[in-house]
């Protein structure tokens, strides 16, 4: 089994993310790892939330990477699909998946946009989990209404947020705010594109959309509940990067005040802007708050 890892890293490089143990002391990446908080996270949402036992879910992992998440899911006895863009990765998950047995665990090498509920079925807890923040604005929102086609219990979506929207961005006579982020250089070949194994496959750019558009985004897509996870805690995650988890139901009827059925769920109201020198809590903000502090202070004093 090293001699298959070490011919693989020869191959495709080493494991970049993604640390699973595949014999006592043999581990994918050259290190054993410490915890894993955002793994546990999500297994935890899967664990208490679905409507089945984690062993009786029919899991996707869109944009799997080297396949920790499906694997862990699999290792459960889950059922698992895992969907990636690059051979490099793909081939690192497959390695794990045969060393570790994992008969149920199903991996595929496509692209997550074309996702299909007539080609890949229907799942019980879809995970997509740092892609969205990976796919340009013409396809983020499109996204989200192909990943409820195929979920029909609960999403995790684990992705960075704009924390200041500066571009509108039309969709399906929606308007979501965001902002754009380089993936790649526009003159990247398509070899240097699949070589930069944390980027988009393709696409030269990115659209962050801000929390209050991404919530507005899933709820358009068709997803009636979305709660946002705090715990388990990810120690040391930026303030951009939510845990979301959106579950796929029907909507309500009200009985006690039905006229109020005509309006439908409001909107998630984007957040003020707010000038970056408060927004982050800067020395110049705290030192114009403490001048503001001591002003109101002798005022009350005299």
């Amino acid at each position: 089994m090293d001699a298959r890892k070490r011919a693989l890293v020869e191959r495709y490089g080493a494991w970049t993310a993604h640390d699973v143990q595949l014999a006592e002391g043999v581990w994918t990446r050259d290190h054993p790892p410490g915890d894993a908080p955002r793994l546990r996270r999500v297994l935890q949402l899967a664990s208490d939330l679905a409507a089945k036992p984690v062993e009786q879910l029919r899991v996707l992992d869109l944009g799997c990477l080297e396949g920790q998440y499906a694997i862990e899911f699999a290792l459960h006895g889950a059922e698992v699909v895992g969907i990636e863009g690059r051979e490099a990765n793909l081939a690192k998950a497959w390695l794990a998946k045969e060393v570790l047995g994992l008969e149920r665990l199903e991996l595929i090498q496509d692209d997550v946009r074309r996702l299909d509920p007539e080609v890949h079925g229907s799942f019980d807890v879809v995970l997509c989990l740092g892609l969205l923040y990976h796919l340009d604005a013409t396809d983020v929102f499109g996204f989200l209404a192909r990943l409820r086609s195929v979920c029909h219990g609960l999403a995790v979506v684990d992705t960075h947020v704009c924390l200041a929207g500066r571009r509108t961005y039309e969709h399906h006579g929606q308007s979501y705010r965001g902002l754009t982020f380089v993936e790649h250089s526009r003159r990247a070949s398509g070899s240097e594109r699949e070589a930069s194994r944390w980027a988009s496959l393709d696409n030269s750019e990115s659209f962050w959309p801000t929390r209050a558009s991404l919530l507005n985004g899933l709820q358009h897509a068709g997803f009636t509940s979305v709660l946002q996870c705090e715990v388990p805690v990810v120690p040391g995650v930026p303030r951009d990067r939510v845990t979301m988890v959106a579950t796929a139901g029907e909507p309500v009827e009200l009985r006690a005040v039905p006229s109020a059925n005509a309006v439908g769920a409001a909107a998630v109201p984007e957040a003020p802007r707010i000038p970056p020198f408060i927004q982050n809590q800067s020395r110049v903000f705290n030192l114009l708050k403490r001048a503001v502090l001591d002003v109101r202070a002798r005022r009350s004093s005299r």
